[in-house]
């Protein structure tokens, strides 16, 4: 695919797959940054992740936070508004991407942090199987978890010493979406809050499973 791809309701960045390798060509990962950052952090971190057949799309969240963007409102401001508002964008975005020919099990959401919140809440409330959604050191909200979830690959990573997002939390949280999606992986390591190159390399193997 020679054509840009971007999204009508988000500031993006199109980083185009490098070859196609044994793959169709036809994925595409939707990169979401976290709290205060934007997508401009993220163009080293696809480089890194260096998959055959994957089209990435970096985005910028929809709301101004100092010199950054942010999801959604943290507290004392209510979380959830933001949320939903966000998930909004992104099921728009998902269809943008299927009028351009990708179907729902060509797209993978990626997220950090809050990121990885909107990754799963979208997830939670899209009604066709995903190619695979990855949070990050994410914030997990199980207020909205269906009774029943696709069997979408999930891959959750999170460092134990994490001082924004709790680590117990996460894990527990992450017990209950695989008590209804089975197919879920979750890593743990030994840094706060932030991923590195060990964390890539375990995403990579996951996705050429999914490629």
């Amino acid at each position: 695919m020679d054509k840009k791809l971007e999204f009508s309701k988000l500031q993006s960045i199109h980083i185009p797959m490098v070859s196609k390798g044994w793959t169709n060509g036809n994925k595409v990962m939707i990169v979401m940054h976290g709290l205060g950052d934007s997508m401009d952090s993220y163009v080293d971190v696809t480089k890194e992740i260096n998959v055959t057949g994957l089209h990435y799309i970096l985005v910028n969240a929809p709301r101004p936070y100092f010199f950054g963007h942010s999801w959604y409102d943290i507290p004392p401001g209510n979380p959830r508004i933001g949320i939903d508002e966000s998930v909004e964008i992104l099921l728009s975005c998902i269809e943008e991407l299927k009028k351009e020919g990708f179907e729902s099990e060509d797209i993978f959401l990626l997220g950090f942090s809050q990121g990885g919140c909107i990754a799963f809440e979208t997830y939670y409330r899209y009604p066709e199987k995903l190619g695979g959604v990855i949070g990050l050191s994410p914030r997990l909200y199980l207020d909205k978890l269906p009774s029943e979830l696709i069997s979408t690959p999930l891959f959750i990573a999170h460092g134990k010493n994490d001082e924004a997002i709790n680590f117990n939390e996460t894990l527990e949280n992450a017990k209950k979406i695989k008590e209804r999606n089975n197919n879920l992986v979750f890593h743990e390591y030994d840094y706060a809050h932030t991923f590195d190159i060990d964390t890539i390399m375990e995403l990579r193997e996951w996705l050429n499973e999914y490629l």
